[in-house]
């Protein structure tokens, strides 16, 4: 929590858009002061020194427990969303993830994947009921996570919320039970709900959803593809590319000579030719071009304060893609002179307003 927050408001949206809001207030201290309802037309007061938080319906989401050994939030969620390619059938730039601290001692990470028109409309009801949002956090995620095996659930405007040291869910009461299974259970009342809320809303949260399009300002196929995409994560996540680019560059050059020698070997196989033999090649070269390219990319990230990498892609056939989210052109024009001084161009593809000011799908190129 804020140190200088002298009350929290929590706004609980409902399942339900039509059911009115319900605001939850509590001193620093984590005592209930009061709870009323919040409409538009009665919205929420100007309160100077509260922190505001949005706490949102976990059916909404899919939240789940990935390894992700990244060095950085956004690292961790461009690499959550290269391996849940393969398990949502939705287009990327529909959808929001959003990821955790790791759990101490360990590289796993709460991830939260949620529909981008959902957040918008969340974010939109939340300004028009009066709130400055300063975090937004789905409603199980407030109860919590006994350190045993038991799970903790409790009833909630007609819904059962269920968190566990590795689970957390809402939904109808059989759903949540058929998850929770023989696992012991706590159940709280009302009253303990609303104050496991409280106490954990001036906490450090286990997931905030204001991350990569929607932080805040004031913070920052076939199998052979799918291997790609598993490497494309493990480049995001190695500290030995961030120092090593000079060697990947290296390497390129050396696979070129290489490619020169196996051009003349094509003469002996002629299946190795015209687009077969730049096919060939293309794959060939793709986990260096892969490594060398993506370590530029990151490189020059980190030059740019305020830049964030939202999105993460990599095929042969197209090289890196990557979707960034900044204020405005001049960082994009900062990025593209790093990238050339390592003899690359960023070329965008297609740029979108978003509440952090633009979000931009480049690709990474040789000059």
């Amino acid at each position: 929590m804020n140190a200088a927050a002298s009350s929290i408001r929590l706004l609980q949206l409902g399942a339900d858009p039509g059911r009115a809001a319900a605001c939850l207030r509590a001193g620093a201290d984590g005592r209930i002061l009061d709870r009323r309802p919040c409409t538009p037309e009665h919205p929420l007061p100007a309160e100077p020194g509260a922190r505001d938080l949005l706490v949102v319906p976990a059916e909404a989401l899919r939240l789940l427990w990935l390894d992700l050994p990244a060095h950085s939030t956004a690292q961790a969620a461009a690499a959550a969303r290269l391996m849940l390619q393969d398990q949502i059938a939705r287009p990327e730039r529909e959808l929001h993830v959003a990821v955790g601290e790791p759990t101490p001692g360990t590289a796993q990470r709460l991830v939260g994947v949620v529909d981008a028109a959902q957040m918008r409309d969340w974010l939109q009801r939340a300004t028009q009921l009066g709130l400055r949002t300063a975090a937004v956090v789905p409603d199980c995620l407030l109860l919590d996570a006994p350190a045993d095996a038991r799970v903790q659930i409790s009833e909630c405007d007609g819904r059962l919320l269920a968190r566990g040291p590795t689970l957390a869910l809402a939904g109808e009461a059989d759903l949540v039970h058929r998850v929770v299974g023989a696992h012991a259970v706590q159940p709280l009342d009302a009253a303990g709900r609303d104050a496991c809320f409280a106490a954990n809303a001036g906490m450090p949260l286990a997931l905030d959803l204001l991350q990569g399009a929607y932080a805040r300002r004031d913070t920052p196929a076939p199998r052979r593809y799918r291997r790609l995409r598993w490497l494309a994560a493990a480049v995001l996540l190695s500290p030995v590319v961030m120092v090593g680019a000079d060697a990947a560059y290296r390497t390129l050059a050396a696979r070129a000579l290489v490619q020169q020698t196996d051009a003349v070997a094509a003469q002996v196989h002629p299946q190795l030719t015209g687009a077969t033999l730049g096919a060939h090649y293309r794959q060939r070269l793709a986990p260096d071009l892969l490594a060398a390219h993506s370590a530029a990319l990151f490189d020059a990230l980190q030059a740019v304060p305020g830049t964030r990498l939202d999105s993460y892609e990599f095929a042969p056939a197209t090289g890196v893609r990557a979707g960034l989210v900044h204020a405005g052109a001049p960082e994009l024009d900062l990025l593209r002179e790093h990238l050339a001084g390592a003899g690359l161009a960023l070329v965008p593809l297609d740029s979108q307003p978003v509440e952090a000011g633009l979000r931009t799908l480049v690709a990474v190129e040789p000059l």
